[in-house]
């Protein structure tokens, strides 16, 4: 997962010596995350850069080892199943049922349990209301160890983290290198990840074998590195379908400051602008800043809730609209130029997370983004 944007507003979010850590759980731990670049999306036929995105700094995490840095200190408890909701009579309590037979209380529920979330049910009044949409598309995800030192090393000599290529067959293929588990100086044991995707219906019946067979029958006609990457996967590959989703935000029932919802449970989106763990990250950090104000004694829980609400509900609509654009036009070979990763980059939609709340740093970096953008060559034929 990337994370460029929302940097500043993680580091006010995670413990000083949580921060620090950040560069030990990158995929590319030797690229340091003020480094900043072009993110590369290329002609997957050629091989040649048809844009580089540009951002100031970022990096991308593994979603298993960022997980477990949040979670260090934290007594998470996996596997609960929510089944209801009650408020005491005062309506200051809310107390979430599981199917476990337990029940926990608080002063505020978060729901921060994904796309299919199920306190999404409970804000929206009604399964569904609160259902998830379907991206028509067909995507693939792998996990890939090549066993091999020449082709892991030259795999990441043009692009050492990551890159997007998109054909000229309206597909589009994505390596990453994932994580180095024996370090820099073993590419034999390097996992990368991989994800091939095609607009229509997914085929739900087909075994790993042959969805390997027309990922590798499609790489046939594609550039280095792609081609590679792609036609070099070991047969004993597992290639897993995943059925993108989303869900277009619109405003939910507090219940007075009580139950809100937080990242993807807020605004599922297709994964194609790069945007939904800074959303995530964004979420969180407005409703700590709400929280502050209530522990101070400065807004009252409904007060501080509702505000969160209102700024969530409109960015977080947006964004999904948005990155469904993106994701339909980069599967149109002729709209490809259109699409907002060319237009907008990485930055948040306009009028979102503006510069006036943000950092020196972040106006800085928005800055710069604008005028590298002016200069970035764009080749759709």
């Amino acid at each position: 997962m990337a994370i460029h944007w929302s940097l500043d507003h993680l580091e006010k979010l995670l413990p000083k010596r949580l921060f620090a850590k950040l560069s030990e759980i990158s995929c590319n731990p030797n690229v340091p995350i003020e480094a900043g670049g072009n993110y590369p999306i290329i002609n997957a036929e050629t091989g040649d850069l048809l844009a580089g995105v540009p951002y100031a700094r970022g990096f991308r995490v593994p979603r298993s080892k960022m997980r477990a840095l949040c979670a260090e200190g934290i007594d998470v408890q996996y596997g609960k199943n929510l089944t209801d909701l009650a408020f005491s009579e005062k309506g200051d309590l809310v107390f979430a049922s599981f199917s476990d037979g337990t029940i926990a209380q608080g002063s505020v529920l978060l729901g921060a349990d994904g796309p299919r979330s199920k306190v999404r049910e409970f804000a929206m009044s009604g399964a569904e209301a609160a259902q998830v949409s379907k991206f028509p598309i067909c995507h693939h995800n792998m996990t890939v160890c090549y066993r091999d030192v020449d082709k892991a090393k030259y795999l990441r000599q043009r692009f050492p983290t990551s890159y997007l290529a998109l054909s000229q067959k309206s597909h589009h293929a994505f390596q990453s290198i994932s994580s180095m588990p024996d370090g820099q100086d073993h590419p034999e044991t390097w996992l990368f990840h991989l994800a091939m995707a095609w607009l229509g219906d997914p085929e739900h019946s087909l075994s790993y074998e042959e969805r390997l067979a027309i990922i590798k029958e499609r790489a046939q006609g594609m550039g280095e590195p792609a081609r590679s990457a792609f036609t070099w996967i070991p047969e004993d590959t597992l290639v897993h379908k995943a059925d993108i989703s989303y869900w277009i935000t619109q405003p939910w029932d507090n219940r007075g400051g009580r139950v809100t919802l937080v990242g993807d449970a807020a605004h599922p989106m297709p994964p194609y602008r790069g945007q939904g763990l800074n959303h995530c990250i964004c979420d969180s950090s407005h409703l700590l800043d709400g929280l502050e104000l209530v522990r101070a004694n400065k807004a009252t829980i409904k007060d501080a809730i509702t505000a969160y609400d209102e700024e969530l509900v409109p960015r977080g609509r947006d964004e999904v609209k948005c990155s469904l654009e993106n994701g339909l036009m980069l599967h149109d070979w002729q709209k490809v130029k259109e699409s907002p990763v060319f237009r907008n980059g990485f930055r948040p939609m306009t009028g979102h997370d503006g510069k006036e709340a943000l950092s020196e740093h972040a106006q800085a970096q928005m800055k710069r983004d604008e005028e590298e953008q002016r200069d970035i060559p764009v080749a759709a034929t």
